[in-house]
């Protein structure tokens, strides 16, 4: 079997986005962490960690450093730092942490150009890396604002906090970076579980369209850029139609590996990723993740159009401290929404769990002041016990509702000892009789009531035919042939493209399973109960649990 690396034509030599960048026609096998090259405003030198001799150098260095990579590489890197500047960089290194982590070094000034250059420095694999940033000279005033940075991020923290619900929370998110980066316009976009996106809040100038609510199919962000945003928290390009530079050589020579560049401001992104903006218009943008533990909740997308937009390394930081605040309060607000989902949850089956223990459990359910659809949000709702349906809400009927429990009780879900609660949110594509019913039952939760008998509960939610507003068709990827053969490119259109989500409902939330499993501990106390309306004494205990159970739900 051939390796799928060794197929690659850069397996051996190195890839560089350059080379093969327009040939790429998958975009999840691309290598975007070694992309081989740099950002055109910038020059990047990797050196050996033990005697800091400069292995590699970007092939700009000649217009950023006044030294062309010929005469640098194999030269201790005092030749562009000076003996004083080397010995800055080794006590840097030795007292600070800088593996994958990028500092501050110092701004350095050559006789080469009338710009001041921002260098920061990281390791990263046994390297270390140098990243030298132009800084015009000639407007101070952007340097004198970095004092105001933590000002600004203060502030801003400061209102994201006070936000009360999650779209509060989103629109003060894209207002406050917007105040901060000055870009065009700021987008969250949230991930769905299928990886698309949906921008969900949005900051702009008042000239340009809204994308708000706009759909993105989860090829646009293809899985290594997303992997990349789980460990970075910022990413900005400056000019999207800026040119890039290779590195010279393209491998370590010391271990013939390609240099890991996810950490690396300078790092060249992807054509199809450039191309991608500029069929938006967009000039130069600025990205920053949404992490919910190590998951990727989202981003926070900026975009300028007039112009290149330059951001220097003090605003880059300010970012990245307020993405990161962003992320843990993003998790605070989500956990606020669904502890007050999770009470009022338990309040109704507490109110209807009471009944049910001062009546018989089919006339509780009956009453329509105290229905199991006053918690959990479903649309319909069955119960079988003793014999009998009882039904609230749209449902199928007690034939289909028959086969369907005969169905899952070969599931493990329920021969696992009535432990487990069964959900999905497309129920067709499981039980094939279900695609006779789609409209009333397209997603379900469901579970046993006990483990020797077939008592059953289910809750039912309909089809939710949305329409989604997907920016462009999600299946427009098309390929062109070009100088190096056929490559895949971004959409050229963003009109938008209606696709209608037919057999499928709004998924169930972790908390609405967690929910269901908890009020079957209680209902098995009434409802497979077969001694009818419980005694006075049991009646108290049932209610102690219950109160022990809301309890619970609160912490």
């Amino acid at each position: 079997m051939t390796n799928e690396a060794s197929a690659t034509p850069w397996h051996e030599s190195g890839y560089s986005t350059i080379r093969y960048g327009v040939t790429i026609t998958n975009c999840d096998a691309e290598p975007v962490d070694t992309p081989g090259c740099v950002q055109g405003h910038g020059a990047l030198l990797v050196l050996r960690t033990t005697d800091l001799t400069i292995l590699q150098a970007s092939g700009n260095s000649y217009e950023i450093l006044g030294t062309a990579p010929t005469f640098l590489l194999q030269q201790p890197i005092s030749v562009i730092l000076g003996d004083e500047g080397l010995y800055q960089l080794q006590q840097f290194l030795i007292n600070e942490v800088t593996e994958c982590n990028p500092l501050f070094l110092c701004t350095a000034t050559t006789d080469h150009s009338d710009a001041l250059l921002d260098v920061t420095v990281h390791t990263v694999n046994g390297v270390v890396i140098l990243e030298f940033e132009r800084v015009s000279r000639s407007d101070p005033s952007k340097r004198r604002r970095n004092q105001d940075y933590y000002g600004v991020v203060r502030k801003a923290i400061s209102r994201i906090e006070r936000a009360t619900s999650l779209d509060e929370f989103c629109n003060t998110t894209a207002v406050e970076v917007r105040a901060l980066t000055g870009f065009d316009r700021v987008m969250v976009y949230k991930f769905h579980p299928d990886f698309h996106g949906e921008v969900v809040a949005e900051n702009k100038r008042d000239d340009l369209g809204s994308w708000l609510g706009q759909h993105y199919p989860a090829d646009d962000i293809p899985m290594p850029a997303r992997n990349i945003f789980k460990k970075v928290w910022v990413r900005p390009v400056p000019d999207i139609h800026g040119e890039l530079s290779e590195l010279e050589p393209l491998l370590n020579p010391d271990t013939g590996a390609a240099v890991e560049m996810t950490y690396c401001a300078l790092r060249g992104p992807s054509r199809m990723y450039t191309e991608y903006l500029q069929n938006m218009g967009v000039a130069a943008c600025l990205t920053m993740p949404v992490r919910n533990d190590d998951k990727l909740w989202g981003l926070i997308a900026c975009h300028h159009y007039a112009d290149v937009r330059v951001v220097p390394h003090q605003l880059r930081s300010a970012c990245e401290l307020l993405a990161q605040v962003v992320s843990l309060q993003q998790e605070a607000v989500q956990a606020r929404e669904q502890l007050e989902y999770r009470l009022k949850i338990g309040k109704a089956h507490q109110q209807l769990v009471a009944k049910m223990g001062r009546e018989d459990a089919v006339g509780a359910l009956r009453d329509s002041s105290h229905s199991l659809l006053d918690g959990i949000a479903a649309d319909g709702v069955a119960l079988y016990h003793e014999g009998q349906w009882c039904l609230d809400g749209y449902t199928p009927t007690e034939e289909m509702l028959g086969r369907l429990a005969e169905w899952l009780f070969t599931r493990e879900e329920f021969r696992s000892g009535a432990s487990s609660v069964f959900c999905t949110d497309s129920l067709s594509t499981l039980y094939a009789a279900a695609r006779e019913w789609t409209a009333i039952a397209s997603g379900l939760m469901a579970l046993p009531l006990s483990a020797g008998k077939r008592d059953i509960l289910m809750w039912f939610r309909t089809e939710t035919i949305h329409t989604i507003h997907w920016a462009g068709s999600p299946s427009d990827k098309p390929t062109v042939t070009g100088l190096r053969g056929p490559r895949l490119t971004p959409r050229r259109s963003f009109e938008l493209f209606r696709e209608s989500v037919r057999a499928r409902a709004l998924p169930w939330l972790d908390v609405e399973r967690e929910a269901a499993a908890q009020l079957r501990t209680l209902v098995r106390e009434v409802a497979v109960s077969e001694t009818g309306p419980l005694p006075l004494i049991e009646r108290a205990r049932l209610q102690l649990r219950m109160d022990r159970l809301l309890d619970a739900l609160m912490e």
